[in-house]
């Protein structure tokens, strides 16, 4: 029978809790205070938008809020939390499921569900009056029990539901403590900005990128120390280099360092096994990077995608400006004005194969790694 004690911790690419969850202590604060102001009473003042490239560690903090939310909670006001994401509504009536509580659709009178939920319009910014009555129903629930709605995935919204999820949020928050938050990849901020609510723009961001080097050690460092594996820093240094602070890496690291020192039965590895970890590493990345340049290929952005790693060698960060010049530069003459040449920038966000964190106006490599492995592919590819 195989015991708890001896099951890998490291949990790369399921977006459940990492064994530590490092680094993410300004995030988390930001998260706690809204907590707080929730657990008084009182409604935060914005949504929550939450991005970054996939592998940053998205959905591990939305579980984490999950379970503060429920720490948070007290007798006289517990905090709900319901979570979804866009594939699981299809329609208004999917996305009131999870809003309202069951002892509350319970509360209410069969003929009173039945109207509501029955003669939703299919319109999801509808303002009619079944949508109104559920409205009214939200709103008395979250004075007496606060909401937090976590929608990952948000990205993939349909844009009618993003909008109205977007207004009803704002109608509840007037009234009642309620949290809305979204998560998705870097596309989540142009997608949102198209979407027909100028309030929008003040919500709280969050921008979930990579590790500094102290917190990548440490999501590694402390699970194998917990399992009685020690690394010291010498060996450790060129693992923490190796993942380039990528959450998903970090992982994939401390999954393959955990196996081999539990099959030679070592408490403490050394470089030999870190070389051996590497080679487990690099198999499952390549697969990965792979995935990753066949999607841009199918999009035809491979080429400009390989411009932009190119200039992204000496500099890790880049004005708009600069990355609209690479890719113009990349584009054929007939093809190549401001308006597209802002679209192929948005796709590359979209493909996570860059991305503008909050608060700047500097793009920076979702993933540099990878950016590596595009450009020398191109070039491969051009010598053949």
């Amino acid at each position: 029978m195989t015991l708890i004690k001896d099951l890998n911790p490291f949990n790369p690419g399921s977006g459940g809790s990492p064994p530590y969850l490092a680094g993410r202590e300004n995030e988390q604060g930001r998260l706690m205070k809204i907590l707080a102001e929730m657990s008084a009473g009182r409604s935060p003042g914005a949504d929550m938008v939450m991005y970054g490239p996939r592998g940053m560690g998205k959905t591990v903090l939305l579980n984490w809020l999950e379970i503060e939310a429920k720490k948070a909670s007290t007798k006289d006001n517990p905090i709900r939390t319901s979570w979804t994401t866009p594939n699981k509504l299809t329609s208004p009536t999917d996305l009131w499921s999870y809003l309202l509580s069951q002892d509350w659709k319970k509360r209410l009178k069969p003929d009173e569900l039945t109207a509501g939920l029955g003669a939703l319009s299919a319109t999801w910014e509808s303002k009619g009056a079944a949508n109104q009555v559920l409205e009214n129903t939200l709103v008395n629930e979250c004075k007496k029990s606060p909401l937090v709605f976590l929608m990952d995935e948000a990205h993939t919204m349909d844009a009618g539901l993003c909008n109205g999820l977007l207004n009803l949020s704002q109608e509840i928050r007037r009234e009642a403590p309620f949290l809305l938050v979204l998560a998705g990849t870097p596309g989540l901020r142009h997608f949102l900005s198209t979407v027909n609510a100028s309030f929008v723009e003040r919500s709280n961001k969050i921008g979930i990128g990579r590790l500094d080097a102290q917190a990548t050690a440490d999501a590694i460092v402390k699970p194998l120390n917990e399992h009685g594996i020690e690394i010291d820093d010498n060996t450790l240094a060129p693992v923490v280099e190796d993942s380039q602070h990528y959450p998903y890496f970090i992982q994939l690291w401390g999954e393959s360092l955990w196996d081999l020192a539990k099959e030679k039965e070592l408490q403490k590895l050394t470089s030999h096994e870190v070389t051996a970890a590497k080679t487990r590493v690099e198999s499952v990345r390549l697969g990965f990077y792979s995935s990753r340049r066949r999607r841009l290929k199918d999009d035809g952005l491979l080429k400009v995608a390989a411009d932009c790693a190119a200039i992204f060698q000496d500099q890790s960060r880049f004005k708009e400006v600069d990355l609209e010049k690479a890719i113009k530069d990349a584009l054929p003459d007939n093809q190549s004005d401001e308006r597209y040449e802002s679209q192929v920038l948005r796709d590359l966000a979209r493909h996570e194969f860059i991305w503008n964190p909050p608060d700047t106006d500097l793009y920076e490599a979702g993933i540099p790694s990878l950016m590596r492995y595009v450009l020398d592919k191109q070039r491969e590819h051009i010598q053949n």
